[in-house]
């Protein structure tokens, strides 16, 4: 087998969705990017996660993690957009909200219980 030497300035362990944006962003700075995945790409909890950008009880969590959602809201269609362009592949991501039932106001600031 041939050896092949190459210098890599950044190493990101897992191909996950947040390995690869993470990877990408290094990449566009100028890293020398190499990303390692024991399985395949996109596949485990990125994969199990299915691109949730809220949590499932908004009201439990604190504030930063509410403005990082946010902010994700606003970011998310963009890259989806970006990212279909450059690459020829659907995300297959699709906006959409959450249905609460049931749930008094006092509820939704104190939480449930």
């Amino acid at each position: 087998m041939a050896s092949m030497s190459h210098k890599v300035e950044c190493i990101i362990v897992g191909g996950g969705l947040l390995g690869l944006l993470s990877a990408r962003v290094l990449a566009r700075a100028g890293l020398s990017v190499c990303v390692l995945e024991r399985g395949s790409f996109c596949r485990e909890s990125s994969w199990a996660g299915g691109g949730i950008l809220s949590p499932l009880v908004p009201w439990d969590y604190p504030e930063p993690v509410s403005e990082l959602v946010r902010w994700s809201r606003h970011a998310c269609p963009p890259l989806v957009d970006e990212l279909r362009e450059l690459t020829g592949i659907d995300p297959e991501w699709t906006q959409s909200g959450m249905l609460l039932q049931d749930v008094t106001l006092d509820e939704r600031i104190a939480g449930p219980g």
